[in-house]
């Protein structure tokens, strides 16, 4: 009797225990660089979705930096650490399909609980693009932005003039909107301009130039030794010595917000540093970057990636949370509370987005461009890439190498990487 009564206690308790694993949600770690206000819309995003969601747990990790999560992520990788999602850049993913740790969406998104062909493409096409390698998806986008020219609009209504639409403009503004003082000093540049890849290829790209290009085999081809590309370093170095330009490497909305900038590019993501930068000094606008042979605004931003590590469990609650962060409904929250682009077409045609944009028409303008927008290259090595043509950049704007020399130079350490 005694026996009886033990075995089923043992077995009382080992159906207690099997329910509460069988009912314990399953927990996916999701790594991200979001900081300050874009970093509460993600922990209230993750709210909402744990919410609606008690079988699964999503657990956000705030990693720090862009580079710090990179860093994060390749040790990671060494140490069979990863998490189940994250975000990532492509240049990111290019890199660590190598390692091929990343995980084929393919699947999940042709799947019973993926999308249907509507609603994949309600994707933004650009964005479908920059997450797709051959035939395969390996990535959601997620905080997108995009290049516009922020300008003074207080002086631009003041003065009469509308915001520069070619190459031509760009340079007449400069030289028109200086001011230069009793001193000789520079009190006002007409343009500013950082000493980074992205201010260099904002102005190639849209000069009809490229740093690479994809064949048809798949390979890539350097195609950055050019007429476009000096036209583009001489055009950017001639404002810069003729002094209507400002150039440093750091971000810029200080010096636009302190009245010493009229107007600059960068991409929306900066929006929340200019309003703060130009509160109660004076007001300021956004429109497309200036076009001179094309109109191929570039985008900057991240996508959401899963990894090969995580179980099948953790893979299809990490894909119920992606699938999430890209719906209609969060795609419209997101951009509204943090300024990034809706990454869904759909989403401008709500009631909250028409409302907010009625309220805020700023945001209005940036998501017009998405349709032309550049993607960038996928090689693996296009982090590096990038490091060279920017290195190439500044030495040639402060005139440590010649046009020539600094080209030279960054193409055969493109070639380089391209053969790693």
């Amino acid at each position: 009797m005694f026996l009886l009564k033990k075995l089923l206690l043992v077995s009382i308790v080992l159906t207690v225990i099997m329910a509460t694993v069988l009912a314990a949600p399953v927990k996916v770690e999701f790594w991200h660089a979001m900081g300050s206000q874009q970093g509460e819309a993600v922990e209230e995003i993750v709210k909402m979705f744990n919410d609606q969601n008690p079988d699964i747990e999503v657990e956000p990790v705030y990693i720090g930096n862009y580079g710090a999560l990179n860093q994060k992520l390749l040790a990671s990788v060494q140490s069979d650490t990863l998490p189940v999602i994250s975000q990532s850049y492509s240049n990111w993913t290019s890199k660590l399909l190598q390692s091929d740790v990343v995980a084929d969406l393919t699947g999940f998104i042709n799947g019973e609980e993926g999308f249907t062909d509507a609603q994949w493409e309600d994707i933004w096409k650009p964005f479908r693009e920059m997450c797709t390698w051959g035939d395969e998806v390996y990535a959601l986008p997620f905080n997108k932005s995009i290049y516009v020219t922020y300008y003074d609009s207080d002086l631009f209504d003041m003065e009469g003039i509308e915001p520069p639409e070619d190459y031509d403009d760009v340079r007449r503004l400069a030289e028109e909107l200086t001011v230069v003082g009793e001193d000789g000093e520079v009190e006002r540049y007409g343009f500013g301009f950082r000493t980074t890849v992205d201010a260099f290829s904002i102005f190639l790209l849209n000069n009809g130039g490229t740093i690479v290009e994809q064949n048809a085999d798949g390979s890539y081809e350097i195609t950055l030794d050019s007429p476009e590309t000096r036209k583009t370093l001489e055009f950017l170095k001639g404002m810069k010595d003729d002094n209507i330009a400002y150039v440093e490497g750091g971000y810029l909305n200080g010096p636009f917000g302190e009245g010493r900038i009229a107007f600059y590019c960068d991409t929306i993501a900066g929006k929340s540093y200019v309003d703060s930068a130009c509160r109660g000094k004076h007001d300021w606008n956004w429109s497309a970057i200036p076009s001179n042979e094309t109109f191929r605004p570039p985008f900057a931003g991240t996508d959401v990636i899963m990894f090969e590590t995580a179980d099948q469990a953790q893979k299809e609650a990490g894909w119920k949370f992606m699938k999430f962060l890209t719906s209609q409904k969060v795609t419209t929250f997101w951009s509204m509370k943090t300024g990034y682009l809706p990454v869904r077409k759909s989403a401008l045609e709500t009631p909250e987005w028409k409302t907010f944009t009625r309220l805020e028409p700023k945001a209005a303008i940036p998501v017009q461009f998405v349709p032309d927008a550049y993607v960038d290259p996928k090689p693996a090595t296009w982090y590096e890439i990038r490091n060279v043509v920017g290195d190439m950049f500044n030495n040639i704007i402060y005139e440590k190498w010649t046009v020539d020399e600094g080209i030279d130079w960054a193409v055969k350490e493109i070639h380089g990487y391209l053969n790693q």
